[in-house]
């Protein structure tokens, strides 16, 4: 057999001699006939096609992990009102010049037991109502059906918008947005974002307060 017979014999298995030399037997459909370079070319494009799909997941995990969806925040714990706004609805008179903290407590189906405490002819006054949570992601409902709380991210760490909306016979009636963080201290940059939602909800300025915020509701003697 000469040289030429041995180099077929080396790719196709045929026996020399005897036995079997050469390495195993490839499928046609993978090899170029009589190419080697064409299998090269084809598993460095398959190594590219992987290594592409693994950086597209790696980037959906990292975007998942940056911004969560709404039904995933735990807006369980103790808030504070750093500062309120209505659309006009609410009497002067009932403008609270101090507010204490609302305990939020998580229940099942991702509705929120809400605990307010406020001040009321000279007595401190709980009252305690319940979120419900619907479809549609940063929106509850409370009092059947008749109040509808959007709750809105700031991009402060710790600090969310809850705007409350009264609804009577299908139209508007009230509103009332606050701007509130895990902690009570000041915040320009989240104070900043609130005047600019109350622009984009076309309230007015003139109508946004800033409580002094008491830790404890505490009756006189």
């Amino acid at each position: 057999m000469d040289r030429r017979d041995m180099a077929s014999a080396k790719w196709a298995h045929v026996p020399v001699h005897g036995r079997y030399k050469g390495h195993p037997v490839r499928s046609q459909r993978t090899l170029c006939p009589g190419d080697l370079p064409c299998v090269r070319a084809q598993c460095l494009e398959m190594k590219s096609l992987l290594l592409t799909i693994l950086l597209l997941g790696l980037v959906a995990v990292l975007k998942a992990q940056e911004a969560p969806p709404d039904d995933l925040v735990d807006y369980s714990g103790i808030w504070y009102a750093k500062a309120m706004v209505h659309n006009g609805t609410l009497p002067s008179h009932k403008i609270p010049s101090i507010v204490f903290p609302v305990r939020i407590i998580a229940l099942e189906e991702g509705d929120l037991e809400t605990t307010v405490v406020f001040w009321n002819n000279g007595h401190c006054r709980e009252f305690k109502f319940v979120m419900k949570k619907t479809e549609e992601p940063g929106k509850y409902t409370a009092f059947h059906n008749t109040k509808v709380i959007h709750v809105e991210k700031t991009s402060v760490n710790e600090h969310y918008i809850f705007y409350c909306e009264g609804r009577h016979n299908g139209t508007s009636s009230f509103g009332m947005g606050k701007l509130m963080g895990r902690d009570s201290g000041e915040n320009p940059e989240a104070m900043e974002e609130f005047k600019n939602f109350i622009k984009r909800m076309n309230l007015r300025l003139e109508n946004m307060f800033v409580p002094e915020i008491g830790d404890k509701c505490v009756e006189s003697d």
